[in-house]
């Protein structure tokens, strides 16, 4: 199974990670470490990502859902907990919502759900404009963008140049999360029945969009609690011990 990988008590309760865009499986390595003795961990990279294929087009979400639950079924995995980051917790709301008796709990790290932003909200004009230059710039001028918008100014051009050269040779998949993103079709009020429990969490320092996709999940989620950590939208790798922490307690509730 190219770009999965599979480790921990293979007789434990199944745990499926999803990371964000521009990064791999390798992302949740820290947290990997700590889980292996619970659970049964399914490390996924994305499409286009890490060792994973390259998608196909068009692209929506669905690419993404329906490698993993075609992974899950040749694993023989029908049931398991779900955590996910960025892009990865956008597709981990889908795979939520249309498998309803599959996933047990659900914890995600600002998902950008951008399909899910008012058209008139400051965070839907922000996602347009980084979207538009994601488009329509060359490669390195768009990474640059899209790592400086979610790290902050400058974060890229700090970076080593062979750093920089591998984040400008992954916007070709960047530009298709984009695409899947802005235009997949759920709604808040399908997501308002995911009844399984949902941990929320977010950064103090985040973006208006990824901040205000998670006041609407939220408000509409019947069954979710939402906590705050230090840093922005790439605390999970920043303030990863942070992040961790509050993963590890909700599913220890979850599996107690």
């Amino acid at each position: 199974m190219q770009g999965v990988y599979v480790s921990g008590n293979s007789q434990g309760p199944a745990l499926v990670l999803l990371h964000s865009s521009m990064s791999s499986a390798r992302q949740w390595r820290e947290l990997v470490d700590q889980l292996d003795d619970t659970f049964r961990v399914i490390n996924f990279d994305l499409l286009g990502y890490g060792q994973a294929p390259a998608p196909s087009l068009p692209f929506g979400l669905e690419n993404e859902t329906q490698r993993i639950e075609q992974h899950l079924s040749d694993l023989g995995v029908r049931q398991f907990h779900l955590c996910a980051h960025s892009f990865g917790g956008a597709v981990a709301l889908k795979l939520a919502h249309e498998r309803p008796n599959a996933v047990l709990s659900l914890s995600v790290f600002e998902p950008v759900a951008f399909h899910l932003l008012s058209r008139q909200s400051a965070g839907w004009y922000e996602i347009q404009e980084l979207g538009l230059q994601v488009d329509s710039l060359d490669a390195a001028q768009a990474g640059a963008c899209f790592v400086n918008y979610w790290n902050g100014v400058g974060y890229f051009e700090s970076m080593p140049m062979p750093v920089q050269q591998g984040f400008a040779a992954q916007v070709k998949k960047v530009r298709m999360d984009f695409s899947g993103l802005t235009e997949e079709a759920y709604q808040l009020a399908d997501y308002a029945q995911i009844q399984c429990p949902v941990l929320l969490l977010g950064g103090k320092e985040s973006r208006t969009s990824a901040l205000e996709v998670l006041d609407g999940l939220a408000a509409s989620l019947p069954n979710v609690q939402r906590k705050w950590v230090s840093g922005g939208h790439m605390s999970p790798i920043s303030h990863s011990k942070e992040v961790n922490d509050l993963l590890l307690s909700f599913l220890a509730v979850q599996t107690a």
